[in-house]
């Protein structure tokens, strides 16, 4: 079977394991839930060149001749299938065509617009949070928070926005198979709302959001964005707007809560926040590994010759640790600099809302500790159970005590 990446010992400290992988080599077999066997890649070098690469590893297994997604999962329900064929799935122009329609509302300009919501979003969050009982962190407000933001950014009508969340909130804890399926019925009604959604919106003459923009461009032009690939894209930014982000706020929040003279610099110098999140990012690596990449043709990499229809995995936390990018790389160093981690991959298919996350992890640490300066974890850090999700990294639950 190979190392575990989700078993306890690794996902508390992957150091052990990141070095014994590297000494394997440069790239390694290994069988991830789900995704099965694939090759994965242990350094930033090699890491980076897979996801650079766009012509030689592609993310369509049917541009390396493998068959569709559909077919290698096959036991999905069939309404699934649509959503296999969203932007973080396709290569070339068709990956290009989509991106540049979800762009605007990932921009400097869009989070811009966004940002006073957010940070009211945050005030409210903290405002519901009992300061004189432990309060469990992950559920009540590190996962709402990113939550509730790409609902301002998708444009999704506050009336609707609760049963949206509990229908795709199941899909956070998805490790395996049968996890896959505890989370179908809700995929399946958040299926059927969009669409229903695309409708109203029609009928409305419009709104605002992402949703409403990407409405437009379908009804001006069906050519340019099709009723799969508008449903596909909008789950796909659904989904992949929360998940990691929840954990990329609970890493960084946890990390504060054990060293509480780095909170006491930060709060000092609030021009190190930025560095600090950029290490949260390397150090704690939210994101474990990407979506499989295919090869397009023969091609050697770390060493080891592959041929076309291969599939490879970057290990985005083993690249991250890197020493030959990262000097002392599984030390913590709030002002790390440079830091060429690759937290939100690199290359065409680069994290969207990579600037949006960077903004909620903000946002949310810096206004937790400037409310609750005092706050403390309510029970011993090593005893915290790590969450098991498929290629994710960060805590189950955080119970924290707010006020002294």
């Amino acid at each position: 079977m190979g190392p575990d990446l989700h078993a306890q010992e690794v996902l508390k400290d992957p150091a052990p394991l990141i070095e014994g992988l590297r000494q394997k080599g440069r790239l390694v077999r290994l069988r991830l839930p789900i995704l099965g066997r694939v090759w994965a890649t242990t350094t930033h070098a090699d890491s980076h060149r897979v996801l650079g690469d766009a012509e030689t590893f592609c993310r369509n297994p049917v541009t390396a001749g493998n068959p569709p997604p559909e077919r290698f999962f096959w036991w999905a329900p069939r309404f699934v299938h649509p959503l296999f064929r969203n932007v973080t799935m396709l290569d070339g122009a068709q990956h290009a065509r989509l991106r540049r329609l979800a762009a605007p509302g990932f921009s400097t300009i869009g989070i811009d617009r966004v940002r006073p919501r957010l940070e009211e979003i945050v005030a409210r969050l903290l405002d519901d949070l009992p300061p004189d009982r432990p309060v469990d962190l992950v559920a009540q407000y590190n996962r709402r928070l990113p939550l509730l933001a790409i609902c301002e950014v998708l444009g999704i009508p506050e009336a609707d926005r609760a049963r949206v969340i509990r229908w795709v909130t199941p899909v956070g804890s998805v490790a395996s198979v049968p996890g896959f399926f505890r989370a179908v019925p809700g995929l399946w009604r958040l299926s059927r709302h969009f669409r229903a959604d695309f409708e109203a919106v029609r009928r409305a003459g419009g709104r605002t959001g992402l949703i409403g923009d990407l409405v437009r461009v379908h009804d001006g032009d069906p050519g340019t964005l099709s009723d799969d690939e508008l449903l596909a894209m909008v789950v796909a930014l659904f989904i992949g707007g929360f998940d990691t982000t929840t954990h990329l706020i609970g890493n960084a929040i946890s990390t504060l809560l054990q060293a509480p003279e780095l909170r006491e610099e930060l709060q000092a110098r609030p021009e190190a926040w930025p560095l600090f999140i950029e290490e949260v990012l390397r150090f704690h690596s939210p994101v474990m590994f990407t979506n499989a990449f295919h090869v397009t043709r023969p091609v050697t990499l770390g060493g080891q010759p592959l041929q076309r229809g291969d599939r490879v995995v970057p290990l985005l936390i083993a690249a991250n640790r890197d020493g030959a990018q990262a000097p002392c790389p599984h030390a913590f160093r709030a002002e790390r600099r440079p830091n060429r981690h690759l937290g939100f991959g690199y290359g065409t298919h680069v994290c969207m809302g990579m600037q949006l996350a960077r903004t909620e992890a903000l946002i949310a640490t810096r206004a937790l500790f400037d409310r609750y300066p005092g706050a403390r974890l309510a029970e011993p850090a090593a005893d915290l159970p790590m969450l098991k999700r498929l290629g994710l990294r960060g805590k189950a639950r955080l119970p924290v005590r707010l006020a002294p």
